[in-house]
């Protein structure tokens, strides 16, 4: 159903950029940068063989190359698409309890313990200040944020932790998205575009090590910011 809904999602931003001329004034294509921080918040890891409040997971900061579509409904409203190649983030440990753990376990403080992938489009309705003659254009925006994990990877140091070869498992998530911006026309079809954008992604990891499965709550509010060169036509 999950997949049903993001294909449906994609489809219609995809469909109203390519229809824009007969839907709206235009059509903005933009092309970027983008530095994304997780801001990741994770429960103790759960699980036999597993020291209660012991083991966390922080999620770490990648960039990626950005891009979207975007397409006027009226003067000052418009959807966007909002898309990008997917990041890889390293999960690292962190020891919340050092007492709780044996010394070598402890000392692994900080290191890598997963890859995983975060697939994230995003449909904004933005509205934008001013109008279609004004240089520069502030936006603020709101919408629907679908996050899927995968192509996950558990390193040897992970592994070698739980006892043995181990799996990785994210639940997909859907949640509120927020944006707020600024496009300033550099002449032509051509603009700048500046973003900050957030939005509420929860999951649940589960891990599988021989049969022995451990679980954790992670919940995202992460702050993206953007940086994009826009052509509109």
């Amino acid at each position: 159903m999950k997949k049903i809904i993001l294909h449906t999602c994609v489809l219609t931003g995809l469909a109203l950029a390519a229809s824009g001329s007969a839907l709206a004034e235009s059509v903005t294509l933009k092309l970027g940068w983008a530095d994304v921080n997780p801001n990741s918040a994770a429960s103790a890891v759960t699980g036999p063989f597993t020291p209660a409040d012991t083991l966390g997971l922080k999620v770490q900061k990648q960039t990626t190359l950005f891009f979207s579509a975007a397409t006027d409904i009226s003067s000052n409203v418009e959807l966007e698409l909002a898309l990008g190649v997917p990041p890889k983030h390293d999960g690292t440990l962190v020891i919340l309890k050092p007492s709780g753990v044996p010394g070598s376990v402890a000392a692994l403080d900080g290191q890598v313990l997963s890859r995983v992938r975060q697939v994230a489009p995003t449909l904004f309705a933005n509205y934008k200040f001013g109008d279609s003659a004004s240089q520069l254009r502030p936006f603020v925006g709101v919408g629907l944020n679908f996050t899927r994990f995968d192509q996950t990877e558990s390193t040897a140091v992970n592994d070698a932790m739980n006892g043995g070869p181990t799996t990785i498992k994210l639940k997909d998530s859907f949640g509120p998205a927020f944006q707020l911006g600024a496009s300033y026309k550099l002449g032509g079809p051509w603009s700048l575009n500046g973003s900050w954008s957030t939005a509420r992604v929860q999951t649940k990891l589960m891990t599988n090590t021989l049969g022995i499965v451990r679980t954790s709550e992670i919940l995202f509010h992460p702050s993206v910011f953007v940086l994009a060169v826009g052509y509109s036509f």
